[in-house]
């Protein structure tokens, strides 16, 4: 039952937004990771991000 429990716990947890879920939002938007990143090239995947709009 645990094991249930746990995978609904982390599918609400992938719903949420970045500031619900308490991550640092930052200025630029990585297309392939779908994650905020802080600079134009993406930390995690190495590639280029785009800059946030608004």
């Amino acid at each position: 039952m645990a094991k249930k429990e746990s995978r609904r716990n982390d599918q609400e947890e992938q719903q949420r937004c970045a500031a619900c879920r308490g991550e640092e939002t930052f200025p630029y938007w990585c297309e392939t990771c779908g994650r905020s990143v802080p600079e134009k090239r993406c930390p995690y995947c190495g590639l280029k991000a785009q800059k946030k709009k608004g």
